[in-house]
C-alpha cells in the first residue's frame, strides 16, 4: 500500500489522532492491512492417507504502523500526545482512507515505543502494534431499512379535495401516505464474510404482542416474548461480540423463545420478514447491518 495517499484515524473513545497525508505525524508504513492468517484444524485418521479438514477459522488480525513527526518544531508536542493516546487501557477503533476507499476496525494496543534518535535533526519515529480480535474490517456506516416503513403521498403545493357525492355527503381527501405491509425485505450482503444485523422494534402505533424477526432463506428466527405498549423499543442485536436483546435499553436477553437463533446474513442477497403475534400493523422495524471484509 503506497502511504503516500494513506490517512488513517485513531479514536480512543476519549479522543482521536491522526496520522498521514495532510498531517504533522506521517506514516511511513503498514502491515497488516490485507487479509489475515487462516487456521485450518485437520485430523488424521489411522486408516486412511492423509487427514481430513476439521474446521476452518481466521485468525485475529496483528496491524504494524510505523511513523514518523516530521514537525521538528512541535516534536515533543506530538512525542506527549501520542504517548498519552496509546494506552494499552484503551481499545482503539482505528480508521482508515486511502485513495477514497474507506474502512474501520477495533484493534487493542499490544505495543508502542520509539526508535532510537541517531541526530537532533532526524525525524523521531515510533511503531504501534495492534491487536485485532474480531479480524474483519468494515465500513464506516451501516446500511438500514425499514421494512414496515410509511411511503409519502402529499406534495407541495398542497391541495384537499372536497366535494359532494348524490344525496349523501361524502368528505374526500388526498392520500397523505400509506404503509406497504409487505412484511418482508432484501438485504444484500456486498462483505466477504457472513454479517450480523441490528433490528429495532418499534411500537409507533399502539400495542404490540410478541414481535419476531425470519431469516426466510433459512427458517431462522428470533421471537421476543413480550407485550410492547406505544412507545416501547426492542432491541436484537445478532453481531459476533454484541448479541443481545433489549427493551427500552433494559437486558431481557431470557426472554425470547427457546428456538430463536442468532442468524447472520449470507454473503449476497438475504431476505428477511418481521410479524407478530397480535397487531404488526403496528410496528416499525428497522434493521441494519455493516459489511465486513478480509482487507483493504
Amino acid at each position: 500500500m503506497d502511504t503516500k495517499y494513506l490517512l488513517l484515524t485513531f479514536d480512543n473513545g476519549i479522543s482521536t489522532i491522526k496520522m498521514g497525508v495532510g498531517e504533522g505525524v506521517k506514516v511511513v508504513t503498514v502491515e497488516g492491512f490485507e487479509a489475515p492468517d487462516y487456521v485450518i484444524h485437520t485430523s488424521s485418521i489411522a486408516t486412511s492417507d492423509g487427514s481430513i479438514v476439521t474446521g476452518k477459522k481466521v485468525d485475529e488480525r496483528v496491524i504494524q504502523i510505523v511513523f514518523a513527526i516530521d514537525d521538528i518544531n512541535n516534536t515533543e508536542i506530538y512525542r506527549k500526545q501520542l504517548q498519552k493516546f496509546f494506552n494499552p487501557k484503551y481499545t482503539i477503533k482505528l480508521k482508515m482512507n486511502w485513495c477514497y476507499n474507506q474502512a474501520q476496525i477495533e484493534c487493542e494496543v499490544e505495543e508502542f515505543n520509539w526508535t532510537t534518535i541517531e541526530s537532533m535533526w532526524n525525524y523521531l519515529e515510533g511503531n504501534i502494534t495492534l491487536k485485532c480480535p474480531f479480524p474483519y474490517w468494515s465500513d464506516l456506516d451501516n446500511f438500514g431499512k425499514n421494512i414496515a416503513a410509511i411511503t409519502p403521498m402529499f406534495t407541495f403545493p398542497l391541495t384537499f379535495i372536497n366535494f359532494i357525492e348524490g344525496k349523501d355527503k361524502i368528505l374526500k381527501q388526498q392520500i397523505m401516505g400509506y404503509n406497504s405491509l409487505s412484511k418482508e425485505v432484501l438485504l444484500n450482503n456486498k462483505g466477504d464474510v457472513p454479517t450480523g444485523v441490528e433490528v429495532h422494534f418499534i411500537a409507533k402505533r399502539g400495542d404490540v404482542k410478541n414481535p419476531k424477526i425470519t431469516l426466510l432463506s433459512t427458517g431462522e428466527f428470533i421471537e421476543v416474548i413480550q407485550d410492547m405498549k406505544q412507545g416501547d423499543v426492542i432491541v436484537i442485536n445478532t453481531n459476533v461480540g454484541h448479541k443481545g436483546i433489549t427493551k427500552n435499553g433494559v437486558n431481557i436477553f431470557k426472554e425470547k423463545n427457546k428456538l430463536s437463533s442468532f442468524f447472520q446474513l449470507e454473503i449476497g442477497d438475504n431476505k428477511i420478514s418481521y410479524d407478530a403475534v397480535e397487531n404488526y400493523t403496528n410496528l416499525d422495524v428497522r434493521v441494519y447491518y455493516t459489511p465486513k471484509y478480509l482487507g483493504v
